[in-house]
């Protein structure tokens, strides 16, 4: 029988048996005597070595087969869960990794597991610690590989339904981009009747397809969410074993995993995550005699929190470790060159932390193979900006720091606000818009350059759009309304002057390429219409 039709169907439950493997070891560390793990550790080897066997995969099975022996033992209570037989599960899963993707590639070499095999079958738990009483047969037999029978092609694919079915990630994308494609004709069908006189005729039916084109929409986004567990397992295992490579005793706590993102989001933010978590590991948090002399416990903290709200979701990453000095951020910046001291002085403590966002801006002593060389933080600003979110950073002195990542669910098809300065037009994400008003000049305060604004009594710096994107200045005209766009950026409210305000639309936001990407405060572009190309403002950058 000819199993390559289901290869693709084995590699991604194979990839989600051991993602859902490592995480369960780290976590039998902190827990070794948890009962439910153990089970649940076993029937990931156990499923991983019946598919494997289903499909012929014999250096798969070797493993799993090995791996299912040792972890009976476990379950039976022959020994407990210890730092030397997780490592060694870890160093299986990642070798299980490498062949599932030798699989998928479908290239037939394979790596000699000849030397893995063996330290499998001859672990001995008591060279690191004593085995606790239980009444499984003597060591020689406990030895010996467990034979459980492999699962049945039938049992194979019994646990498939066609109630859902994987679809190629490529497909997904030209969905979008074709939902995006015809929301940007149903406008310029609106703007042909318009000009055509013809409303009260097309009414109706315009109607009618701007509803399904809304319902296309929220069920193709629908397709492309996946719950943040997708990237989040691989964490725990990281955080575990840069802290062992550290000698640090960190308890690492991941909250919200079931919150979904849009695929894309959550490809483009993995790798910030995992620059965030790295800097936390390496030099934020303290080794265990560094905060017992700091009256600290001796394990550190590390979290990562997901959580949603409405149409954006917050990426929260914390530690209880050294902070940050505000002043020794910006000192080292005025030694670097990146600021003068004049502008050191001026600034507030949130903007210093910004400063770690800075190219080549680094605050560790030395460089490691972890981090020290300033070119995290930076990455981590770009990916978030590029993806309209905003990077928050708080932090105390000897009490920890505070990453947030506020991002929109999607980024593709959004709800947009369109301004005009002069003759350009220019598109506000609606997600940041707090309000529009129109203002007096007496209800504007300060000197040109230096303006605010009082919405609701709460005091907001006022940027001149046209300063802010390099149009030129329009000349005033005495008490005529200033109308003024208000904005959210990460907690911080900042407001934009501008010439006109044109309404609301739904957009289709498309990426910028070199050499547009390089243009400083747009984010993307759009089609309008009437065929025109409109900028997608970044109102990070802008601010």
């Amino acid at each position: 029988m000819d199993m390559s039709p289901y290869r693709d169907l084995f590699v991604s439950e194979a990839r989600s048996h051991l993602s859902a493997f490592s995480e369960l070891i780290v976590r039998l560390e902190d827990s070794p005597d948890d009962p439910a793990a153990i089970d649940e550790l076993f029937r990931h080897a156990h499923s991983m070595k019946g598919m494997a066997a289903t499909m012929g995969f014999e250096q798969v099975v070797g493993i799993a087969h090995l791996m299912e022996s040792q972890l009976s033992r476990v379950r039976s209570g022959e020994f407990r869960m210890q730092p030397a037989f997780a490592d060694l599960l870890l160093e299986s899963g990642d070798t299980l990794g490498r062949l599932v993707s030798v699989i998928e590639a479908g290239s037939g070499a394979a790596e000699d597991t000849t030397g893995l095999l063996e330290r499998l079958a001859s672990f001995d738990p008591s060279a690191e610690e004593e085995p606790v009483a239980s009444a499984t047969p003597p060591a020689e037999e406990a030895d010996t590989p467990r034979e459980t029978p492999a699962a049945t092609p039938h049992e194979f694919r019994l646990a498939d339904t066609f109630k859902s079915i994987r679809i190629k990630t490529e497909t997904l994308d030209r969905l979008v981009n074709i939902t995006g494609d015809l929301i940007t004709n149903r406008y310029r069908l609106d703007e042909a009747i318009r000009l055509a006189n013809a409303a009260a005729e097309c009414h109706e039916p315009l109607h009618q397809l701007t509803a399904l084109l809304r319902t296309l929409r929220d069920e193709v986004f629908k397709a492309r969410m996946l719950p943040f567990s997708f990237v989040a397992e691989r964490f725990p295992r990281l955080v575990r074993d840069l802290a062992r490579r550290q000698e640090k005793e960190i308890r690492f706590h991941l909250e919200g995993k079931e919150i979904e993102l849009d695929r894309g989001i959550l490809e483009e933010i993995t790798e910030p995550i995992v620059h965030i978590l790295r800097n936390a590991v390496d030099h934020g948090l303290e080794t265990a005699d560094e905060r017992i002399r700091a009256g600290k416990p001796a394990a550190s903290t590390l979290s990562l929190t997901v959580n949603r709200d409405k149409d954006h979701v917050e990426i929260i990453i914390a530690d209880d470790g050294r902070g940050m000095d505000p002043e020794r951020l910006k000192q080292k910046a005025v030694d670097k060159g990146l600021i003068t001291r004049e502008q050191a002085d001026r600034m507030t403590p949130q903007e210093a932390y910004q400063l770690i966002c800075t190219p080549g801006f680094s605050t560790a002593e030395t460089v490691t193979d972890i981090s020290g060389r300033g070119v995290g933080m930076d990455a981590v600003r770009t990916a978030v900006t590029a993806l309209a979110g905003v990077l928050t950073i708080h932090s105390q002195i000897g009490q920890g720091s505070r990453f947030v990542m506020r991002l929109p669910i999607t980024v593709s098809i959004i709800h947009a606000l369109m301004v005009r300065c002069g003759a350009f037009e220019i598109a506000f994400p609606l997600n940041v818009v707090v309000r529009t008003l129109e203002l007096k000049p007496s209800e504007i305060f300060g000197e040109p350059g230096q303006r605010s604004i009082s919405p609701e009594d709460h005091s907001a710096p006022l940027r001149s759009l046209r300063q802010s994107l390099n149009l030129p200045e329009s000349v005033g005209g005495g008490d005529a309304l200033q109308p003024v766009i208000v904005c959210d950026i990460g907690g911080a409210v900042v407001a934009f002057s501008v010439d006109h305000i044109l309404g609301q639309q739904e957009i289709f936001v498309r990426p910028l390429r070199s050499p547009l990407s390089h243009l400083r405060g747009v984010g993307g572009a759009t089609i309008t219409g009437d065929g025109r190309v409109l900028f997608v403002a970044d109102v990070s950058a802008l601010a």
